[in-house]
């Protein structure tokens, strides 16, 4: 498989009155084309400024070391002005919250439009002259939005005027997330990235919602962050999972969800699965200080397999089996969680 995506030994800081943030420390990490990766793990361990990264939106953020090679270039080293190239063209967003993504002020119709005519006329957004703008746009225009939402199974709405002329509060949770995925997808990207895309969705908009991601994994790059293990489970095929601004484990989704290797791993998906009546796993020790990172590694403080180099040397990333992972257990020759 060709390789679209290289992120190697990334790191990310913020200035705060506190102390600095290490938001990202040392991220490795690689998507080929084609394939979708999904990224898990709890708030605050740096999932979404290594997305954001990505798109070089991570202000005020500071990109200090690292690369990200995306088709050949690194990210790192282009203008403002390439980058405009990039963002929505090449690596596109589906942001998380439907609820506040979409203007209020313009209906839907005229923000579909807004995502062609940006994508045609070089990213500058006092190009589009929207303002009094119909909605209806040229026929090239509103043919290509017909095909892109019918695609994505709205093509009903459409045609019966249900859709293109509604304000995004007079739209469903779902329809306004399948609306935000056609703005990025009316862009031709060579990835999508879609954050959290069945959050604060109902049960039958998020069956649905997946329906579309599933569709969409045959024939394009994707890059998936959820908390949502239904989510991941159908619609990746590799999974990585980050704690403290690293990557810990990475590998194929059926190997990391049937023998996770880290143990942070196993309890983040134990925890992914508790239902009534389970006994709930208990992590120890105080939440990750992101300013004041302890000795060796970040997770040893709660660690339940805990050994005393863990507190003394930060682990390398080590492959085993199938997967990669950053572990003293297996640089110590053992070989289960």
């Amino acid at each position: 498989m060709k390789e679209l995506l290289k992120v190697t030994g990334l790191n990310v800081v913020f200035d705060t009155p506190a102390g600095r943030v290490h938001a990202n420390r040392g991220i490795n990490l690689m998507v080929n084309e084609n394939e979708t990766l999904g990224l898990m793990g709890e708030s605050g361990c740096g999932k979404t400024v290594l997305f954001l990264s990505l798109l070089r939106l991570q202000q005020p953020g500071r990109i200090v070391s690292g690369s990200i090679v995306f088709d050949g270039r690194d990210l790192t080293k282009l203008t403002t002005s390439e980058m405009q190239q990039v963002r929505g063209r090449q690596i596109a967003l589906v942001p998380q919250d439907h609820s506040t993504a979409l203007n209020p002020a313009f209906t839907v119709g005229q923000q579909l439009n807004e995502a062609l005519l940006v994508r045609d006329n070089g990213g500058g957004l006092w190009k589009t002259s929207l303002i009094g703008c119909s909605g209806r746009g040229s026929q090239a225009f509103q043919e290509e939005v017909k095909a892109v939402l019918g695609e994505l199974a709205l093509g009903d709405l459409v045609d019966t005027g249900r859709l293109l002329g509604r304000y995004p509060h007079q739209l469903s949770g779902g329809i306004r997330q399948r609306v935000l995925i056609a703005m990025a997808l009316l862009g031709h990207p060579r990835m999508l990235i879609a954050d959290e895309p069945t959050t604060a969705l109902d049960r039958a908009s998020r069956v649905q919602t997946l329906e579309v991601l599933n569709r969409l994994c045959e024939r394009m790059t994707m890059l998936i962050i959820s908390h949502d293990l239904d989510a991941i489970r159908t619609t990746c095929e590799r999974v990585a999972v980050m704690y403290g601004g690293r990557i810990i484990e990475t590998g194929p989704m059926l190997s990391v969800f049937r023998n996770p290797r880290h143990p942070y791993t196993r309890l983040f998906l134990s925890c992914q699965k508790f239902s009534r009546g389970d006994v709930l796993p208990e992590v120890t020790g105080d939440v990750l200080n992101l300013i004041d990172f302890p000795l060796g590694c970040s997770f040893h403080p709660r660690c339940p397999r805990a050994m005393p180099v863990c507190s003394e040397l930060e682990p390398a990333e080590v492959h085993v089996d199938d997967t990669m992972v950053a572990c003293h257990l297996y640089a110590t020759g053992e070989t289960t969680c």
